[in-house]
């Protein structure tokens, strides 16, 4: 299998997953107990072993938590980053805010560089758009808005768990600061 089918197959799976999120919460944005079968066993099939390139840079997953600062809520996301170019990274990940009336969630296609440093951690900085849905069940705020994040972040370089922290700005109708803390595997 060449380096290029290896690095796509994950890829795929992301947004397969991505699909079936969307597609489970329907036109209401909603989730309901039957869509969170749905989505678990999306997660639980697009979670294949990583796949590393012959440069060994590979496809990394990842798991990341933190707060939405501004709609004062958690949040819990998946990950997949993989290298492009010398010290760019390609991020795309999905983030889902527990709210209290409805729901709020975003897929974003983040880039990032990382600086280069001769220590056992990174540190990055990068933007991508965004895509963010939210739901009110009270009705008053629904639908979709595209955005950008502009982005900061530090992480373990070596390690089969290596930790990160980054802090996000979502640049959209409603302007967002997101703190996260995560693990990559």
């Amino acid at each position: 299998m060449t380096t290029m089918k290896r690095a796509i197959r994950p890829a795929i799976r992301v947004l397969a997953l991505v699909g079936v999120v969307v597609l489970s919460l329907g036109t209401t944005g909603a989730a309901t107990n039957d869509h969170a079968a749905t989505i678990e066993a999306a997660v639980i099939a697009t979670t294949g072993p990583a796949v590393t390139t012959e440069a060994g840079s590979g496809v990394i997953y990842g798991i990341r938590g933190g707060a939405y600062a501004d709609a004062d809520e958690p949040f819990l996301g998946g990950e997949l980053l993989t290298n492009v170019a010398r010290s760019v990274w390609f991020n795309p990940n999905v983030e889902y805010a527990f709210v209290n009336h409805g729901n709020l969630w975003d897929v974003n296609f983040d880039f990032h560089y990382d600086f280069s440093m001769q220590r056992p951690y990174t540190v990055w900085a990068g933007a991508g758009p965004a895509v963010i849905r939210s739901h009110d069940i009270s009705g008053r705020s629904n639908g979709t808005d595209v955005g950008v994040n502009l982005l900061a972040g530090i992480g373990s370089r070596k390690g089969e768990f290596r930790p990160f922290a980054q802090a996000k700005a979502v640049l959209s109708d409603d302007d967002e600061f997101v703190v996260a803390v995560g693990v990559r595997f």
